[in-house]
C-alpha cells in the first residue's frame, strides 16, 4: 500500500465534545482535569500510527507551515499538522480535545483524503 492509499485508510474523525475529568486536591496532591477520550478517538490515534504516516520530523516541519491555512496544505504538510496535534498531547493537556471540539481534526482528515487522491 503506498502513502496515498494509507492516507485514504485513515478515517475522518468527526467533531465531538470531549469529556473532562474533574481536578481534585487529595492529601495535598493536586490532580488537574484531563480529557477522557472515547474508544473511537483512541482507535483513530492507533490507526494513524499503525499506517506509518506520522511525520517523524514534525517539529522542524511545523515551523515551516505555521502560517498556511488547511486548504493550502500538501499531503505531507497535512500529515505534519496531524502529527503535531497528536504528539502535543504528552501531558493530557487537551491538545487533541481542542482540535476535536473546534473541528480542526475533522477538517484535516477531510483535506488529507482530498490531497491523497
Amino acid at each position: 500500500m503506498d502513502v496515498n492509499e494509507r492516507c485514504q485508510s485513515l478515517p475522518v474523525i468527526h467533531t465531538q465534545k470531549v469529556e473532562w475529568s474533574k481536578g481534585e486536591n487529595k492529601d495535598n496532591v493536586i490532580t488537574l482535569s484531563y480529557p477522557i477520550y472515547n474508544d473511537e478517538v483512541k482507535a483513530w490515534i492507533d490507526t494513524f500510527y499503525s499506517l506509518d504516516i506520522a511525520d517523524t520530523d514534525y517539529i522542524k516541519n511545523t515551523e515551516k507551515l505555521k502560517f498556511k491555512q488547511i486548504p493550502d496544505l500538501t499531503r505531507d504538510e497535512t500529515l505534519t499538522r496531524i502529527t503535531a496535534i497528536i504528539r502535543a498531547e504528552r501531558f493530557c493537556d487537551g491538545t487533541i480535545a481542542e482540535a476535536l471540539e473546534n473541528g480542526v481534526l475533522e477538517e484535516l482528515g477531510v483535506h488529507l483524503h482530498e490531497v491523497a487522491k
